[in-house]
């Protein structure tokens, strides 16, 4: 499927799913984001967010090699990015469909909020999220947010949830369907 081409919420939430069990034991935490979160009824893409199992080196220490690095080695993907924190794959189906997978890896679990929020969009819901009030946007003038987290003065706030943003920004919970 290219990056224009749209199919509905009823035919890539399953295979969304699929590909977020056949993950989960290589991740503390995972979850579908994007249009399909927002239950967009044409999807283009499928958006995961996971906090990934690092290996361990010989004194218990993690690595930068996760768990999830070697179980997409092991799958029958075309791996279009590899980054850290990013991959990008896709695969076809037996019956001939391709998919492509957007897969933001969060090694840092402080982290899941800001990018669980982001990566569910809309892409105009998460730049408002970002952008403090002076400028239009919805957050708090008091606060920045840089490198998945969001800093007051130099301090880190704590939002290992999406809901402790919306807590910060004194906003009631949006749910994804509305953004």
């Amino acid at each position: 499927m290219s990056a224009t081409t749209k199919l509905p919420y009823a035919q890539m939430r399953p295979v969304a799913s699929a590909v977020v069990d056949r993950l989960a034991d290589a991740c503390h935490r995972i979850a579908i984001a994007g249009s399909l979160r927002r239950c967009a009824s044409m999807v283009g893409d499928i958006e995961i967010v996971a906090v990934p199992k690092l290996d361990v080196d010989l004194f218990g220490n993690p690595t930068s090699v996760s768990q999830v690095d070697h179980l997409l080695a092991s799958w029958p993907i075309q791996l279009l990015k590899n980054g850290p924190k990013f991959k990008q794959f896709s695969f076809t189906t037996t019956v001939g469909n391709t998919y492509t997978v957007d897969l933001f890896l969060q090694p840092d679990p402080a982290t899941w909020g800001v990018n669980f929020l982001i990566r569910t969009g809309s892409a105009l819901f998460s730049q408002k999220m970002v952008t403090p009030k002076w400028q239009g946007g919805y957050m708090p003038n008091e606060y920045r947010v840089e490198d998945a987290r969001v800093w007051s003065g130099g301090g880190k706030m704590l939002t290992p949830e999406e809901q402790d943003i919306f807590e910060l920004w004194e906003m009631d919970f949006i749910s994804p369907e509305k953004r």
